[in-house]
């Protein structure tokens, strides 16, 4: 069984992560998509080894779009290009390139 995450946990998670590796709210990135591994790791091109990453199950595509939307206007992290929006958009991504400017 998938295991999925409220609104409120993921806002967390997310939260805690920007602390944790830096505010430097330029570098972050955040999408939603039906597919994290091929949106991060192929799309964006994310490196497992070096980039920052978290992706999260949201209970729905609303609410991944809701936590989306959420760090975009309060803290105004960039949408990924890789951000897609349907009805099996619920898992939510966030990405910091490390070794890119």
């Amino acid at each position: 069984m998938d295991r999925t995450f409220s609104v409120q946990q993921i806002k967390f998670e997310f939260l805690c992560y920007l602390k944790e590796f830096g505010t430097d709210i330029d570098r972050w990135f955040i999408g939603t998509c039906e597919d994290p591994d091929s949106a991060l790791f192929q799309d964006e091109v994310v490196d497992r080894e070096v980039d920052i990453w978290l992706w999260k199950p949201a209970l729905t595509a609303k609410a991944a779009a809701n936590i989306r939307d959420y760090f975009s206007d309060k803290f105004h992290l960039k949408i990924s290009p890789a951000s897609i929006s349907s009805d099996h958009s619920k898992f939510v991504f966030l990405y910091r390139p490390k070794g890119k400017p």
